[in-house]
């Protein structure tokens, strides 16, 4: 009984809230690169939905807050962009993925500093991802960033990505470059982003660097 009358006052408090879009109809809200970036300020708001639900609802399990989160259309954008892990991982450490996508922000841009673009399965691919999991390394910690950064590569396998390469091959370029670039976060805490960001485009042009891709 209990858990009915818990499920009703949360349907009722998620309708109130479906007036606030966490994710506007902008498009620009979205960057269109392969590690799913949002603007921190439009990810905080689905942060602070599931804080608020554990909150008002401590007696609903992850599943439980999952399958309500699956039925709002106001965070549609965002909420099913993510991989079906991340979605665990959001609802058991969302504060620590906040911290996944400021750093995934960072590696973006610096990206696009470094590189002028953000490329596919090429030496910009390699760099993002490599300094997005050093940033994490440094915002979380070694552990829970590989646990966030292996669940963003649970996606459907099946056939190529838009550069010819097979999905496949692209999941092993980006764990492999993951793990390098958590190496170097694990030795970087005390880096600015612009240094560490330095340090891991300094590694990736390397001719015997560790970081991997697919094509130039």
């Amino acid at each position: 009984m209990k858990k009915i009358i818990s499920a009703l006052l949360l349907c009722c408090m998620l309708l109130a809230g479906s007036s606030v879009n966490v994710l506007a109809n902008d498009k620009e809200a979205i960057h269109q690169d392969d590690l799913g970036t949002f603007e921190q300020e439009e990810f905080e708001k689905l942060i602070d939905k599931i804080i608020e639900m554990q909150k008002s609802f401590p007696q609903l399990d992850d599943k439980e807050i999952e399958k309500s989160l699956d039925q709002q259309k106001s965070i549609s954008d965002i909420w099913g962009a993510l991989t079906p892990t991340e979605k665990k991982l959001v609802i058991r450490y969302p504060l620590s993925a906040l911290q996944v996508n400021k750093a995934k922000n960072i590696a973006v841009n610096q990206t696009e500093i470094k590189f002028g673009y953000n490329g596919l399965g090429d030496r910009s691919d390699a760099f993002r991802h490599g300094l997005w999991n050093a940033e994490m390394t440094v915002l979380i910690g070694a552990e829970k960033a590989e646990l966030f950064a292996t669940a963003h590569e649970d996606k459907d396998l099946n056939g190529n990505e838009s550069d010819g390469y097979s999905k496949i091959e692209h999941k092993n370029m980006d764990l492999h470059n993951n793990e390098v670039g958590r190496r170097i976060g694990s030795d970087s805490g005390n880096l600015t982003e612009d240094m560490l960001s330095e340090k891991i485009y300094n590694e990736v042009m390397k001719e015997n660097t560790e970081f991997v891709w697919l094509h130039e």
